[in-house]
């Protein structure tokens, strides 16, 4: 009896090893037809670019909440884990911007444009930070490139205007202006602009007939009917400025307004761009 045991357990082991060989073959097999096993660092890579999505989404969520201190800080730390996606970048660059932090803000687009030159949102992006840190001189060739890149988005154009303007050159700033509304004619950024570069420029009348159209109209918002008593404050025909400003501000909202544009009415005609510009950004659509 105990010798047939015996022989049944060696039979057993050796029918064992032999599957086991089998499975290892396979095993092998398997691993050769779908490539290289992944490397510690590539799956910790992968761990990391997983970790920055969800990230990314919390931010995003934060960020739509109202939060933006929390949204940046975790745009921040997604960008510590895929430092080689761009997405996180440009959502910094977002962010920082509304916060108005503005170097970092153009940091992040800075490393986002060695990424992808030709990204529209980055060079627009990097565009109207240099605008708000009073750097025309820069922020200029980013909003040609996206002229470039992308000729039928008119806030390249946009952005290509106040930046001239802002150097003092209004007249270049107007063609600018002009080329964005014929891609875009339904664009009152563009109008209000091409209105205050004319005013710069001296030339109230014209300035003055392109944003008249808005002044009664509520449907065109405060910003519009706001420029308009711009123009004619910096035109020197107060009364008129009062009565538009009175439309959305009090009393000494509009006596302030008043002695704004009595300053600036010192000021040179770049020196005018620079500062509504410098304040306002005004190179959004």
């Amino acid at each position: 009896m105990s010798t047939c045991l015996s022989a049944f357990s060696s039979t057993m082991a050796r029918a064992l090893r032999k599957n086991l060989s089998l499975v290892l073959v396979m095993a092998m097999a398997l691993a050769s037809c779908s490539g290289q096993v992944p490397t510690p660092k590539e799956i910790s890579k992968e761990n990391n670019e997983s970790r920055a999505g969800q990230l990314l989404r919390i931010a995003e969520t934060t960020r739509q909440g109202g939060d933006l201190a929390s949204a940046l800080a975790l745009f921040r730390r997604a960008h510590a884990k895929a430092p080689n996606d761009i997405k996180p970048l440009i959502a910094i660059g977002e962010t920082a911007f509304v916060l108005g932090e503005f170097d970092q803000a153009a940091n992040a687009y800075v490393k986002a444009l060695e990424m992808d030159g030709e990204n529209m949102q980055v060079l627009l992006g990097l565009g109207k930070t240099l605008i708000s840190l009073d750097r025309p001189d820069q922020a200029i060739n980013h909003f040609e490139i996206a002229t470039r890149v992308n000729p039928a988005d008119h806030r390249g154009f946009n952005g290509y205007g106040v930046a001239l303007d802002m150097m003092g050159q209004h007249e270049e700033a107007q063609g600018q202006y002009h080329k964005g509304i014929e891609v875009a004619p339904e664009a009152v950024s563009l109008s209000n602009n091409l209105a205050l570069s004319l005013a710069f420029a001296g030339k109230f009348d014209l300035a003055i007939g392109i944003l008249e159209v808005f002044a009664d109209d509520p449907m065109s918002g405060v910003r519009l009917r706001q420029n308009l008593a711009l123009i004619y404050g910096l035109a020197g025909m107060e009364e008129k400025a009062a009565n538009i400003a009175a439309k959305d501000l009090d009393e000494a909202g509009v006596a302030n307004n008043l002695a704004y544009y009595a300053q600036l009415r010192n000021l040179s005609s770049k020196g005018r761009a620079q500062a509504i510009f410098g304040t306002t950004g005004n190179t959004n659509p």
